[in-house]
C-alpha cells in the first residue's frame, strides 16, 4: 500500500468520532420532502457542513425546495461532481422505530435514523473525504463540486430546470451518483446506470353511482374493465406486452458480460424479493437481467368499491390503479405514455383515462469501458479490500439522464448502504465501518482521478 494511502486510512479511523458526529448533525434535521418538514433546516446544515470542509457554497433557488452547491476549484486538470440529496422519506410508521427517527442513535456499530443510508450517510462521507485528503495530502489534486438537492424523494420535479439554468456551475469530467450498496459478502457494488420511470394512474368509470351487485349481470363493472386493461399492458410477471416497449430493449453483450462475471449471490435476490416469479427461480443471471436491463410494469396500488371489514355486495362505479413503468435506455417516457393510450384504444378500453403522476425521466447508463467506471471500480477494490461487483444498472430509478445526456458526463454509482440498511423503512441504519470505508473510497477516487482519467494509471493504492 502506498505510504500516503496508509496515512489516509489511519487518519480516517482516528477521526471516526468527528465523522460520525458530523453525520448525526445532519440526521437530526428531518428534511421530509413529501411534507416539507425540516427542509430549510436540513438544507442549512448541509451548507454548513460543506463550508466546514472548505467548499465555496451557495444555495440555489429551484422553484421548489432549495439545492445546495459547493465547490473547491484548485485549477487542476480534472473536475469530479458529486450528486446527492439531503431530503428523506417520511418516517412512518413511527411505532415501529426502536429509537426516534430524527434522534440518531448509535448501537451495534451502526447509526440508526431516517436518512442514515439514503442519502445523508453517502453525502456526509463524501464531504469528509474532501477534508481527509486535504489534511493528509496537503491539497486536493482535483477540482470537486457537490450538488445536494432537496426533492429527490418526490421525483426531483425541479432538477431539470436547475440543471439547464445552472449547467455552467455543474460542468465536470464525471459524476459520482448518490448511492449504491455493499453486498452480503462485503463486496462494493458499482452500478453503471439507473432505470428511468413513468408513473401512471388508470381510471375506469361507469355512468351513475354504485349499484347493488346483482346488477353485475347486465351492468358494466369498472373493476373488471380495469383488470382487463392492465392485462393488456403487461403479464402477471410485469413483463410488457406492448411491442413498442419491447422494441427499445437493448441487450448489449458488454453489459450482459457484466452479469455473467458478477458471481452474484442468488440468496440476496431471493430474500430481497420475498417471493420470486417462476421465470427467475434458481436463475441468478435471468434475475439480474430483469433487474438491471429489462423494462418492468408494476401495479403499485389498486382500488375499487368496498374494501372495509366484512362484506358489502356492491357494484362499484369507479376503479383506480397506480402503475409505474421502469424504463431502460432508448425508452422515452412520452413514447411509453402514448403507447399505453394507443393500446387501450385499440383493445377496446379507450374510455379508460390514463393520467401521468409526478415527474418522469428516461434511463441512463455509462459504458463499462469508461475511464471513470474503471477509476471508481479500482479505488473501491482498495478501499473495501474486496473485488467489486459491477452491474449494468441499479434496479431503481433516478434523474441521472440530466447529467449523462444534458451535461454529457459519465455517471457511476457507489455507496455504503446494505440490504439490511432498511432505507425507506423503520429503523433505517448505516454501519459505521462501511461509512468510514466510503470516506476512504472517495478519498482514493479524488487522489487518483486525474491520472486515471487522463492516462489510465492509479498511482495511489
Amino acid at each position: 500500500m502506498h505510504e500516503l494511502v496508509e496515512r489516509l486510512w489511519r487518519r480516517i479511523k482516528e477521526d471516526e468520532e468527528v465523522y460520525v458526529s458530523r453525520l448525526k448533525r445532519l440526521l437530526e434535521k428531518s428534511g421530509v420532502s413529501a411534507t416539507g418538514e425540516g427542509i430549510e433546516e436540513a438544507s442549512s446544515v448541509t451548507r454548513e457542513l460543506m463550508d466546514e470542509v472548505g467548499l465555496r457554497t451557495e444555495t440555489l433557488s429551484t422553484g421548489g425546495y432549495p439545492a445546495v452547491f459547493g465547490e473547491v476549484r484548485e485549477e487542476r486538470h480534472g473536475t469530479v461532481l458529486f450528486y446527492n440529496h439531503y431530503d428523506v422519506q417520511p418516517p412512518d410508521p413511527l411505532e415501529l422505530w426502536e429509537s426516534p427517527p430524527f434522534s440518531p442513535s448509535v448501537r451495534t456499530g451502526r447509526v440508526f435514523a431516517r436518512g442514515a443510508a439514503d442519502n445523508k450517510g453517502n453525502l456526509v462521507a463524501r464531504l469528509c473525504a474532501v477534508e481527509a485528503v486535504r489534511e493528509v495530502a496537503g491539497e486536493l489534486p482535483v477540482n470537486v463540486k457537490f450538488l445536494a438537492e432537496g426533492e429527490e424523494e418526490i421525483g426531483s420535479p425541479n432538477l431539470p430546470n436547475l440543471v439547464r439554468s445552472h449547467g455552467y456551475l455543474l460542468e465536470a469530467d464525471a459524476c459520482l451518483w448518490e448511492m449504491s450498496y455493499i453486498d452480503d459478502r462485503d463486496r462494493p457494488v458499482i452500478a453503471l446506470g439507473v432505470k428511468g420511470l413513468v408513473y401512471l394512474e388508470l381510471v375506469a368509470r361507469r355512468r351513475g353511482g354504485d349499484l347493488h351487485s346483482s346488477w353485475g349481470a347486465v351492468s358494466v363493472n369498472p373493476a373488471w374493465r380495469l383488470m382487463g386493461a392492465l392485462s393488456l399492458i403487461a403479464d402477471v410477471a410485469g413483463s410488457p406486452k406492448l411491442a413498442e416497449f419491447n422494441e427499445d430493449i437493448d441487450l448489449d453483450p458488454k453489459f450482459l458480460k457484466l452479469i455473467e462475471e458478477s458471481d452474484y449471490d442468488f440468496r440476496e435476490i431471493e430474500e430481497g424479493a420475498g417471493e420470486l416469479i417462476p421465470t427467475v427461480r434458481g436463475d441468478v443471471r435471468e434475475a439480474l437481467k430483469r433487474l438491471t436491463m429489462m423494462p418492468v410494469v408494476n401495479v403499485c396500488g389498486i382500488h375499487s368499491g368496498y374494501t372495509g371489514k366484512g362484506s358489502k355486495t356492491v357494484l362499484p362505479s369507479e376503479a383506480f390503479a397506480k402503475v409505474d413503468v421502469r424504463l431502460v435506455p432508448r425508452m422515452r417516457p412520452e413514447k411509453v405514455i402514448e403507447s399505453v393510450r394507443r393500446a387501450l384504444r385499440a383493445g377496446g378500453y379507450g374510455d379508460i383515462e390514463v393520467r401521468q403522476l409526478g415527474g418522469s425521466y428516461p434511463a441512463a447508463r455509462t459504458a463499462p469501458e469508461s475511464p471513470f467506471a474503471e477509476a471508481v471500480t479500482r479505488t473501491a477494490k482498495v478501499a473495501f479490500e474486496k473485488e467489486p461487483v459491477v452491474l449494468p444498472s441499479m434496479q431503481g430509478s433516478g434523474p441521472m439522464y440530466l447529467f449523462t445526456e444534458v451535461l454529457g458526463q459519465p455517471c457511476v454509482l457507489a455507496g455504503v448502504s446494505r440490504r439490511d440498511s432498511k432505507y425507506h423503512a423503520p429503523n433505517e441504519n448505516l454501519r459505521i465501518d462501511d461509512y468510514l470505508r466510503g470516506i476512504f473510497h472517495v478519498s482514493l477516487l479524488m487522489l487518483n482521478f486525474v491520472p486515471m482519467m487522463r492516462w489510465g494509471v492509479m498511482p495511489y493504492r
